[in-house]
């Protein structure tokens, strides 16, 4: 396991293949190992770059709370470290957030940008406001550590099993940490990109599963194509949140399609 020491913490990565390099960025209680079923597809053609963010997976945990601007530095020391000037970045979920800031604080190292089941941001719908309930039962300790992994596994695993055994099992890596926990919910909460997404020059692709209803993820997913100039859309077929283990083959067929289009397009 590579680790590299960055931005006063250390960062676990792996860096496969050659070509132009691709950033993926994993989701939220979770680690690089989200990816695998991607690896050795886009690394045929790319250079494919992932990491544990920070408090995740392998990488350390450091003292102090957590912003996603924090995470998106933490990529560019990354990137500076492996000699990387411009990537493609992807990111799933709460990765989504951090690839987000990454294009919009450093619009020179992204060259396409891939959200997938994303957002921009919490605010007041009420799906949004059970996301806050939660986080709020979780710092309040009105739930054990097992029970916040549990629900948030359910929350984020909804309509698909395979999403939430996935999530849960990976949760648990954080329970020896409670204050680590919450510092990384606390940094999905506090952030918002909304009136900052005009600002996204780049192409995008936006990602949803077919059969991932909740509601605000929608909603803002589509804001999102109305407000980045250069944005698509495309549904991934018979996938819940964790589209890319649900449905691997049509997920990196249409990553690689987007990749391999020129500007990103058809």
């Amino acid at each position: 396991m590579p680790t590299l020491p960055l931005n006063n913490t250390t960062i676990a990565y792996d860096d496969y293949g050659q070509g132009e390099p691709l950033l993926l960025i994993h989701g939220i209680f979770v680690s690089r190992a989200a990816w695998y079923p991607q690896i050795d597809n886009f690394a045929r053609n790319h250079r494919v770059i992932t990491c544990d963010l920070r408090g995740h997976g392998e990488s350390s945990v450091s003292p102090g709370s957590y912003s996603v601007a924090l995470f998106a530095s933490d990529m560019i020391a990354l990137l500076d470290a492996l000699g990387v000037e411009r990537v493609a970045c992807c990111g799933h979920s709460f990765g989504g957030m951090v690839a987000q800031e990454l294009a919009l604080s450093y619009p020179d190292r992204v060259n396409k940008l891939i959200l997938i089941e994303s957002s921009y941001g919490v605010t007041s719908t009420p799906w949004e406001a059970g996301l806050t309930a939660i986080a709020n039962a979780c710092f309040n300790q009105l739930l054990s550590p097992e029970d916040q992994v549990k629900l948030l596994a359910r929350y984020f695993g909804m309509l698909s099993d395979k999403a939430e055994t996935y999530i849960e099992a990976q949760g648990k890596q954080h329970l020896q940490n409670a204050a680590n926990f919450q510092n990384i919910l606390q940094a999905s909460l506090a952030f918002n990109s909304r009136w900052r997404l005009h600002q996204l020059a780049c192409p995008t692709l936006l990602l949803l599963g077919q059969y991932f209803h909740i509601p605000w993820i929608h909603f803002h997913t589509y804001e999102m194509l109305w407000r980045i100039r250069q944005a698509r859309l495309k549904y991934i077929s018979r996938a819940g949140h964790v589209l890319n283990w649900d449905n691997p083959a049509e997920f990196n067929q249409t990553i690689t399609h987007f990749l391999t289009a020129e500007n990103g397009h058809n």
